[in-house]
C-alpha cells in the first residue's frame, strides 16, 4: 500500500480546523513508521497550519487519529517597518551587553546620541 497516495485521496474529505480550507492541496509528509502505523505531518496549503497524524493501517481499511502535540501558539501580526526602525534606533543608542538586553525585568539604559 502506498500510504502517501492513500492519504492524498483521503485528504479531499477533510477541512482545515483553523481556516476551513480543503486539505486536497495540503502538503503531506511521512515522518516515520512504527510497525503498522505511520507518523504523518499535514500542512494546510492556505494558512500553513501544521499538525501530525498517527495513521494505523488495517489490512482492509485505515484509521486516522491525531497525535497529541503542543498547543498552537496564537499568530502574531507581522512586524511593521516603523517597529524595525524603532528597534534599529534603540539598538544604535544602547550601551550594554547582550545578556542585559535580553534579561527580563531589567530596565535597559540608553545613552543620548552624541553625534
Amino acid at each position: 500500500m502506498n500510504i502517501l497516495r492513500f492519504l492524498r485521496e483521503q485528504a479531499k474529505d477533510y477541512k482545515c480546523s483553523v481556516c476551513g480550507a480543503n486539505h486536497a492541496g495540503s502538503d503531506i509528509r511521512v515522518l516515520g513508521k512504527l510497525e503498522s502505523a505511520w507518523i504523518v505531518r499535514v500542512t494546510c496549503a492556505k494558512c500553513d497550519t501544521a499538525f501530525k497524524l498517527l495513521v494505523v493501517v488495517d489490512e482492509q481499511r485505515a484509521a486516522i487519529s491525531p497525535v497529541k502535540e503542543e498547543p498552537e501558539r496564537p499568530k502574531r501580526p507581522a512586524v511593521s517597518a516603523d517597529e524595525v526602525i524603532d528597534a534599529h534606533e534603540f539598538l544604535e543608542a544602547y550601551s550594554g551587553d547582550v545578556r542585559t538586553l535580553f534579561t527580563r525585568g531589567d530596565k535597559v539604559k540608553t545613552e543620548p546620541d552624541r553625534s
